[in-house]
Protein backbone atom coordinates (compact mmCIF):
# COMPACT_ATOMS: atom_id res chain seq x y z
CA UNK A 1 0.00 0.00 0.00
CA UNK A 2 1.33 3.41 -0.94
CA UNK A 3 2.01 5.80 1.91
CA UNK A 4 2.43 9.55 1.66
CA UNK A 5 4.47 12.12 3.51
CA UNK A 6 4.60 15.88 3.42
CA UNK A 7 6.93 16.97 0.63
CA UNK A 8 6.70 20.69 1.23
CA UNK A 9 4.48 23.02 3.18
CA UNK A 10 3.98 26.21 1.18
CA UNK A 11 3.11 29.40 2.99
CA UNK A 12 0.65 32.00 1.65
CA UNK A 13 3.49 34.44 0.91
CA UNK A 14 4.98 31.92 -1.52
CA UNK A 15 1.82 31.53 -3.59
CA UNK A 16 2.49 32.35 -7.21
CA UNK A 17 0.55 35.17 -8.83
CA UNK A 18 -0.54 35.54 -12.44
CA UNK A 19 2.46 35.97 -14.80
CA UNK A 20 3.33 39.50 -15.87
CA UNK A 21 5.09 38.40 -19.07
CA UNK A 22 3.71 36.85 -22.26
CA UNK A 23 3.27 33.38 -20.73
CA UNK A 24 0.11 31.95 -22.34
CA UNK A 25 -2.80 31.62 -19.94
CA UNK A 26 -4.77 29.30 -22.20
CA UNK A 27 -3.37 26.57 -24.47
CA UNK A 28 -5.56 24.56 -26.82
CA UNK A 29 -4.82 20.87 -27.50
CA UNK A 30 -2.63 19.64 -30.34
CA UNK A 31 -4.84 16.78 -31.46
CA UNK A 32 -2.35 15.63 -34.09
CA UNK A 33 -0.17 14.19 -31.33
CA UNK A 34 -2.37 14.12 -28.24
CA UNK A 35 -3.83 10.62 -28.41
CA UNK A 36 -0.86 9.02 -30.14
CA UNK A 37 1.46 10.21 -27.37
CA UNK A 38 -1.05 9.23 -24.70
CA UNK A 39 -1.34 5.72 -26.08
CA UNK A 40 2.44 5.37 -26.09
CA UNK A 41 2.60 6.51 -22.48
CA UNK A 42 -0.13 4.09 -21.38
CA UNK A 43 1.75 1.21 -23.00
CA UNK A 44 4.97 2.29 -21.30
CA UNK A 45 3.31 2.53 -17.89
CA UNK A 46 1.61 -0.85 -18.30
CA UNK A 47 4.95 -2.69 -18.15
CA UNK A 48 5.34 -4.43 -14.76
CA UNK A 49 2.45 -2.43 -13.29
CA UNK A 50 -0.14 -3.88 -10.89
CA UNK A 51 -2.82 -2.53 -13.23
CA UNK A 52 -1.04 -3.68 -16.37
CA UNK A 53 -4.14 -5.13 -18.06
CA UNK A 54 -6.15 -2.01 -17.40
CA UNK A 55 -3.43 0.36 -18.58
CA UNK A 56 -2.92 -1.73 -21.72
CA UNK A 57 -6.65 -1.53 -22.38
CA UNK A 58 -6.38 2.26 -22.08
CA UNK A 59 -3.43 2.20 -24.47
CA UNK A 60 -5.62 0.50 -27.08
CA UNK A 61 -8.50 2.84 -26.33
CA UNK A 62 -6.35 5.91 -26.93
CA UNK A 63 -4.72 4.32 -29.97
CA UNK A 64 -8.21 4.11 -31.46
CA UNK A 65 -8.73 7.76 -30.58
CA UNK A 66 -5.48 8.62 -32.38
CA UNK A 67 -6.79 6.90 -35.51
CA UNK A 68 -10.29 8.34 -35.30
CA UNK A 69 -9.41 11.98 -34.57
CA UNK A 70 -8.76 12.76 -38.24
CA UNK A 71 -12.32 11.69 -39.03
CA UNK A 72 -13.88 13.94 -36.41
CA UNK A 73 -15.62 17.10 -37.58
CA UNK A 74 -14.76 20.21 -35.57
CA UNK A 75 -18.31 21.40 -36.14
CA UNK A 76 -19.39 24.97 -36.70
CA UNK A 77 -16.49 27.36 -36.25
CA UNK A 78 -17.40 29.84 -33.53
CA UNK A 79 -17.02 33.52 -34.33
CA UNK A 80 -13.93 35.05 -32.81
CA UNK A 81 -15.87 37.82 -31.06
CA UNK A 82 -18.19 35.27 -29.46
CA UNK A 83 -15.26 33.24 -28.17
CA UNK A 84 -13.43 36.31 -26.89
CA UNK A 85 -16.47 37.63 -25.05
CA UNK A 86 -17.25 34.22 -23.59
CA UNK A 87 -13.73 33.75 -22.25
CA UNK A 88 -13.60 37.35 -21.04
CA UNK A 89 -16.72 36.88 -18.93
CA UNK A 90 -15.92 33.37 -17.72
CA UNK A 91 -18.53 31.60 -19.86
CA UNK A 92 -17.21 28.43 -21.59
CA UNK A 93 -17.76 28.89 -25.34
CA UNK A 94 -18.03 25.09 -25.76
CA UNK A 95 -20.08 24.54 -22.62
CA UNK A 96 -21.02 20.94 -21.82
CA UNK A 97 -24.22 22.18 -20.16
CA UNK A 98 -25.81 23.16 -23.47
CA UNK A 99 -24.72 20.15 -25.55
CA UNK A 100 -27.25 17.73 -26.97
CA UNK A 101 -26.06 14.48 -28.52
CA UNK A 102 -26.81 14.79 -32.21
CA UNK A 103 -25.08 14.25 -35.53
CA UNK A 104 -21.68 15.12 -34.04
CA UNK A 105 -22.06 12.32 -31.50
CA UNK A 106 -23.19 9.78 -34.09
CA UNK A 107 -20.32 10.56 -36.47
CA UNK A 108 -17.71 10.50 -33.73
CA UNK A 109 -19.16 7.28 -32.31
CA UNK A 110 -18.91 5.53 -35.67
CA UNK A 111 -15.39 6.81 -36.28
CA UNK A 112 -14.28 5.51 -32.89
CA UNK A 113 -15.99 2.12 -33.33
CA UNK A 114 -14.34 1.65 -36.73
CA UNK A 115 -10.93 2.51 -35.29
CA UNK A 116 -11.31 0.40 -32.14
CA UNK A 117 -12.35 -2.68 -34.11
CA UNK A 118 -8.81 -2.74 -35.54
CA UNK A 119 -7.30 -3.20 -32.07
CA UNK A 120 -6.29 -6.67 -30.86
CA UNK A 121 -8.14 -6.75 -27.55
CA UNK A 122 -8.71 -9.52 -25.01
CA UNK A 123 -11.87 -11.65 -25.12
CA UNK A 124 -13.60 -10.06 -22.08
CA UNK A 125 -13.18 -6.64 -23.68
CA UNK A 126 -14.44 -7.92 -27.03
CA UNK A 127 -17.66 -9.06 -25.36
CA UNK A 128 -18.28 -5.71 -23.68
CA UNK A 129 -17.44 -3.80 -26.85
CA UNK A 130 -19.81 -5.99 -28.88
CA UNK A 131 -22.62 -5.11 -26.48
CA UNK A 132 -21.70 -1.46 -26.69
CA UNK A 133 -21.83 -1.56 -30.50
CA UNK A 134 -25.28 -3.16 -30.49
CA UNK A 135 -26.72 -0.74 -27.94
CA UNK A 136 -29.71 1.39 -28.87
CA UNK A 137 -28.48 4.65 -30.41
CA UNK A 138 -30.87 6.79 -28.38
CA UNK A 139 -29.83 5.06 -25.16
CA UNK A 140 -26.13 5.60 -25.88
CA UNK A 141 -26.75 9.28 -26.60
CA UNK A 142 -28.67 9.57 -23.34
CA UNK A 143 -25.84 7.98 -21.38
CA UNK A 144 -23.28 10.21 -23.10
CA UNK A 145 -25.13 13.31 -21.98
CA UNK A 146 -25.52 11.92 -18.47
CA UNK A 147 -21.83 11.09 -18.14
CA UNK A 148 -20.85 14.49 -19.48
CA UNK A 149 -22.84 16.25 -16.75
CA UNK A 150 -21.66 14.01 -13.87
CA UNK A 151 -24.87 11.95 -13.70
CA UNK A 152 -22.87 8.71 -13.52
CA UNK A 153 -25.73 6.70 -12.03
CA UNK A 154 -27.34 6.73 -15.49
CA UNK A 155 -24.27 5.24 -17.20
CA UNK A 156 -23.32 1.58 -17.52
CA UNK A 157 -19.85 1.42 -15.94
CA UNK A 158 -18.50 -1.04 -18.50
CA UNK A 159 -19.46 1.33 -21.32
CA UNK A 160 -17.98 4.41 -19.65
CA UNK A 161 -14.49 4.11 -21.26
CA UNK A 162 -15.96 3.96 -24.77
CA UNK A 163 -18.39 6.80 -24.11
CA UNK A 164 -15.56 8.86 -22.62
CA UNK A 165 -13.32 8.24 -25.61
CA UNK A 166 -15.96 9.50 -28.04
CA UNK A 167 -16.77 12.57 -25.95
CA UNK A 168 -13.08 13.46 -25.70
CA UNK A 169 -12.73 13.20 -29.48
CA UNK A 170 -15.61 15.63 -30.03
CA UNK A 171 -14.45 18.25 -27.56
CA UNK A 172 -10.72 18.09 -28.19
CA UNK A 173 -11.28 18.53 -31.93
CA UNK A 174 -13.58 21.50 -31.32
CA UNK A 175 -11.17 23.06 -28.84
CA UNK A 176 -8.23 22.61 -31.22
CA UNK A 177 -10.08 24.65 -33.82
CA UNK A 178 -10.31 27.68 -31.50
CA UNK A 179 -6.71 28.88 -31.86
CA UNK A 180 -7.83 32.40 -32.77
CA UNK A 181 -8.87 33.42 -29.24
CA UNK A 182 -6.82 32.94 -26.09
CA UNK A 183 -8.12 35.63 -23.74
CA UNK A 184 -8.46 34.19 -20.27
CA UNK A 185 -8.41 35.84 -16.85
CA UNK A 186 -7.14 32.78 -15.01
CA UNK A 187 -7.87 31.29 -11.58
CA UNK A 188 -10.84 29.11 -12.48
CA UNK A 189 -11.40 25.63 -11.05
CA UNK A 190 -13.25 24.50 -14.20
CA UNK A 191 -12.07 24.48 -17.81
CA UNK A 192 -12.68 27.93 -19.36
CA UNK A 193 -13.26 26.31 -22.76
CA UNK A 194 -15.90 23.67 -21.96
CA UNK A 195 -16.63 23.91 -18.23
CA UNK A 196 -15.37 20.43 -17.31
CA UNK A 197 -13.26 19.49 -14.31
CA UNK A 198 -9.48 19.23 -14.60
CA UNK A 199 -7.95 15.78 -14.56
CA UNK A 200 -4.77 17.03 -12.90
CA UNK A 201 -2.30 19.90 -13.07
CA UNK A 202 1.16 19.93 -14.63
CA UNK A 203 4.21 22.12 -14.11
CA UNK A 204 5.43 22.48 -17.68
CA UNK A 205 8.88 22.80 -19.26
CA UNK A 206 10.07 24.53 -22.43
CA UNK A 207 8.59 27.94 -23.24
CA UNK A 208 6.22 27.51 -20.29
CA UNK A 209 8.96 26.39 -17.91
CA UNK A 210 7.97 26.23 -14.22
CA UNK A 211 4.41 27.40 -14.89
CA UNK A 212 1.54 25.25 -13.68
CA UNK A 213 -1.44 24.44 -15.90
CA UNK A 214 -4.66 22.62 -15.15
CA UNK A 215 -5.53 20.02 -17.80
CA UNK A 216 -9.13 19.55 -18.88
CA UNK A 217 -10.44 16.01 -18.48
CA UNK A 218 -12.64 16.40 -21.57
CA UNK A 219 -11.23 18.77 -24.21
CA UNK A 220 -7.56 18.66 -23.06
CA UNK A 221 -7.22 22.43 -23.07
CA UNK A 222 -4.73 23.78 -20.51
CA UNK A 223 -5.27 26.87 -18.40
CA UNK A 224 -2.86 28.67 -16.12
CA UNK A 225 -3.15 28.06 -12.40
CA UNK A 226 -0.92 29.87 -9.89
CA UNK A 227 1.23 27.38 -8.02
CA UNK A 228 0.68 26.52 -4.38
CA UNK A 229 -2.92 27.72 -4.41
CA UNK A 230 -5.87 25.37 -3.97
CA UNK A 231 -7.47 24.95 -7.37
CA UNK A 232 -10.79 24.02 -5.79
CA UNK A 233 -11.55 26.80 -3.28
CA UNK A 234 -8.76 29.33 -4.01
CA UNK A 235 -8.14 29.81 -0.30
CA UNK A 236 -5.35 32.20 0.70
CA UNK A 237 -4.29 29.67 3.33
CA UNK A 238 -1.31 27.35 3.04
CA UNK A 239 -1.49 24.14 1.05
CA UNK A 240 0.41 20.89 1.53
CA UNK A 241 1.99 18.65 -1.08
CA UNK A 242 1.88 14.98 -0.21
CA UNK A 243 3.68 12.32 -2.22
CA UNK A 244 5.29 8.93 -2.01
CA UNK A 245 8.76 10.54 -2.12
CA UNK A 246 10.10 14.05 -2.49
CA UNK A 247 11.25 13.21 -6.04
CA UNK A 248 8.04 11.52 -7.22
CA UNK A 249 6.64 12.66 -10.56
CA UNK A 250 3.14 12.94 -9.09
CA UNK A 251 2.24 14.75 -5.86
CA UNK A 252 -1.09 15.51 -4.26
CA UNK A 253 -1.65 19.22 -3.65
CA UNK A 254 -3.88 19.09 -0.59
CA UNK A 255 -5.99 21.82 0.99
CA UNK A 256 -6.82 21.70 4.68
CA UNK A 257 -9.41 24.42 4.16
CA UNK A 258 -11.77 22.59 1.79
CA UNK A 259 -10.37 19.08 2.27
CA UNK A 260 -9.80 18.62 -1.45
CA UNK A 261 -6.75 17.68 -3.49
CA UNK A 262 -5.64 17.73 -7.09
CA UNK A 263 -2.62 15.86 -8.34
CA UNK A 264 0.35 17.93 -9.40
CA UNK A 265 2.83 16.53 -11.95
CA UNK A 266 6.29 17.81 -12.82
CA UNK A 267 7.10 17.39 -16.50
CA UNK A 268 10.79 18.03 -15.79
CA UNK A 269 10.92 14.74 -13.85
CA UNK A 270 9.68 12.75 -16.85
CA UNK A 271 9.23 14.50 -20.22
CA UNK A 272 7.12 11.56 -21.44
CA UNK A 273 4.46 12.02 -18.76
CA UNK A 274 0.81 12.35 -19.76
CA UNK A 275 -1.83 13.86 -17.43
CA UNK A 276 -4.48 11.19 -18.04
CA UNK A 277 -2.17 8.17 -18.23
CA UNK A 278 -0.01 9.07 -15.24
CA UNK A 279 -3.09 9.91 -13.22
CA UNK A 280 -4.47 6.40 -13.71
CA UNK A 281 -1.08 4.79 -13.10
CA UNK A 282 -0.88 6.47 -9.68
CA UNK A 283 -4.30 5.45 -8.40
CA UNK A 284 -2.59 4.14 -5.25
CA UNK A 285 -1.71 7.73 -4.40
CA UNK A 286 -5.40 8.62 -4.55
CA UNK A 287 -6.17 5.84 -2.10
CA UNK A 288 -3.43 7.05 0.26
CA UNK A 289 -4.62 10.67 0.11
CA UNK A 290 -8.21 9.65 0.76
CA UNK A 291 -6.97 7.68 3.77
CA UNK A 292 -5.45 10.95 4.99
CA UNK A 293 -8.91 12.53 4.80
CA UNK A 294 -8.67 14.40 1.49
CA UNK A 295 -11.16 14.15 -1.38
CA UNK A 296 -10.27 14.26 -5.07
CA UNK A 297 -11.48 17.41 -6.85
CA UNK A 298 -10.31 16.43 -10.35
CA UNK A 299 -12.00 14.00 -12.70
CA UNK A 300 -10.59 11.27 -14.91
CA UNK A 301 -13.24 10.01 -17.31
CA UNK A 302 -11.84 6.47 -17.04
CA UNK A 303 -11.90 6.20 -13.23
CA UNK A 304 -15.48 4.99 -13.04
CA UNK A 305 -14.54 1.96 -15.11
CA UNK A 306 -11.54 1.22 -12.88
CA UNK A 307 -13.89 0.81 -9.93
CA UNK A 308 -16.02 -1.59 -11.96
CA UNK A 309 -12.94 -3.54 -13.12
CA UNK A 310 -11.65 -3.98 -9.56
CA UNK A 311 -15.10 -5.10 -8.42
CA UNK A 312 -15.27 -7.71 -11.16
CA UNK A 313 -11.83 -9.10 -10.37
CA UNK A 314 -12.57 -9.68 -6.70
Amino acid sequence: MTTVSAVKLIQPGEIQSMPADDTPLLVYPNVADLYKDRSTRFAQLAKDHDLADWLQFCAQLTAAQATAISEIDAGEVLEENFVRESLKHGVPPLSVSTWKAGEDWQKALQAFITAYEKQEVQEPVKKVFAEFKKADAAELAKQAQAYLTLDEAEVKPEWAPFISAVLQLIWSKRAAAMTHAKIYSGENSLCPVCGSHPVTSVVRVGDRDSHRYLICSLCSSEWYGPRARCTNCDTPKEVTMLGETRESLVQGECCDDCGGYLKLMFQSRDPMMDPVADDLATIQLDMALEKEGFQRTGRNLFLMAIAQSEKTDT
